[in-house]
């Protein structure tokens, strides 16, 4: 009698707490998918949040991951829009003095001859940078989707290959301290546009009559490649943002020629290869670019 008790007491009871477990299972992941349905349908999905329950830990755990996600989304579109934004900026000036010369030339070419040679001059020095601003951002854009292979080589010979390309390109001396025989796991191409940027970099903000140096060593098992020149340096304040892209100074903005994207590009390759660059001052005046390779 009491084993039927207790079993006629079970199947009534069951039920309802199966409803009930059910319930608090339920009720989050729907409150979740309904909140994602609004989310999916917003113009900034982004800034939008799912509600975190407190329980069950599976579904606080699920919502979590989902607001980090979120976030990084919002944040790659926050990047994306002010890369646009700063693109446009940048073709803007050259297009406007190209637009503005030519129509200086097509009023007034005829009468005043004088004015076509140096209106020509300037369209040429404005569509080259042009040029380079739509070359580099094609080479970012590949960057950003670019899945290197990496092999063994001889970061010795591949370096000092490179610094003889590089030699007779720019008005520094270049002096090249290699060590020898020293291999990691890379790539080559990566490798020659990393240093070809820092090299051109160094030179663009160093006197004509300075000395940029280039070095290889192993540090605590680590290959480190430095590139070093005597210019007039780069504040803290600029540091910190050097490799963002389209990043200048207001200091060289519109006296030094370029498009703010050397730097942003060696740092994408250098991610690709898995090193690191860093920056830092030279005594007694200049920028020591260094690119660490990992420990093997």
């Amino acid at each position: 009698q009491v084993t039927v008790l207790l079993l006629a007491l079970t199947l009534l009871i069951t039920p309802f707490y199966i409803r009930r477990l059910t319930k608090r299972l339920t009720d989050p992941l729907t409150g979740l998918s309904r909140t994602t349905k609004v989310i999916a349908s917003a113009k900034e999905p982004g800034e939008m949040k799912l509600p975190v329950p407190a329980q069950p830990t599976e579904v606080t755990e699920l919502a979590t991951n989902f607001n980090e996600l979120l976030s990084l989304l919002d944040e790659r579109q926050q990047q994306q829009k002010l890369f646009v934004m700063n693109a446009a900026h940048e073709l803007r000036t050259p297009i406007a003095t190209i637009r503005s010369h030519a129509q200086l030339i097509e009023r007034h070419g005829e009468a005043h001859p004088e004015i076509v040679g140096k209106s020509v001059k300037y369209i040429t020095e404005e569509s080259r940078q042009m040029q380079q601003l739509i070359d580099e951002l094609l080479q970012l854009s590949r960057a950003d989707r670019l899945a290197l292979d990496l092999t063994e080589m001889n970061l010795s010979e591949s370096l000092q290959t490179i610094m003889q390309k590089l030699t007779g390109t720019i008005s520094q001396e270049v002096k090249a301290d290699i060590a020898d025989d020293v291999h990691v796991i890379g790539n080559e191409s990566a490798l020659e546009q990393i240093i070809s940027n820092l090299v051109t970099n160094a030179a663009k903000y160093s006197p004509a009559d300075s000395q940029i140096d280039v070095t290889l060593n192993v540090s605590a098992g680590a290959p480190v490649i430095a590139v070093k020149d005597q210019g007039s340096g780069i504040s803290d304040e600029d540091k910190q943002h050097i490799f963002e892209r389209f990043y200048r100074s207001a200091d060289v903005r519109g006296t030094v020629f370029g498009t703010g994207l050397g730097l942003a590009i060696a740092t994408q390759m250098a991610k690709l290869t898995n090193c690191v660059l860093t920056v830092a001052d030279n005594q007694p005046h200049g920028t020591i670019f260094t690119l660490t390779f990992p420990t093997k």
